[in-house]
């Protein structure tokens, strides 16, 4: 079985712990390390190598925000953290730091 596997399986397992499960939302203006930061914690939980922590924009997703170096739609991942000898499930949002001029028809 691939490690790939073996963490989504793990993941699986501590959904169904509910007071060990963490939700957190970054939320700041442009250019304010929130996609950094969210490299940072994917390289702490060994999803992503800590030397291109900060520049893989890991979960800018789109070919166009990969492009434009910004995040456009927020993105979500969770994560396995180890605290005081307990796993913690941290369900992790990165969000965009721009509020949209133009209505999208979600809300229109």
């Amino acid at each position: 079985m691939s490690a790939r596997m073996k963490y989504i399986e793990e993941v699986e397992k501590m959904m169904r712990v509910k007071d060990q499960i963490r939700n957190f939302g970054i939320i700041a203006h442009v250019d304010h390390g929130k996609t950094t930061l969210s490299d940072s914690l994917l390289a702490e939980a060994g999803l992503l190598s800590p030397t291109i922590a900060g520049e893989a924009r890991a979960l800018d997703y789109l070919e166009e925000e990969q492009k434009r170096g910004i995040t456009i739609k927020a993105a979500n991942i969770s994560l396995v953290h180890k605290f005081d000898g307990k796993d913690y499930l941290i369900n992790l949002i990165d969000t965009p730091g721009h509020v949209e001029d133009e209505p999208t028809g979600l809300f229109a």
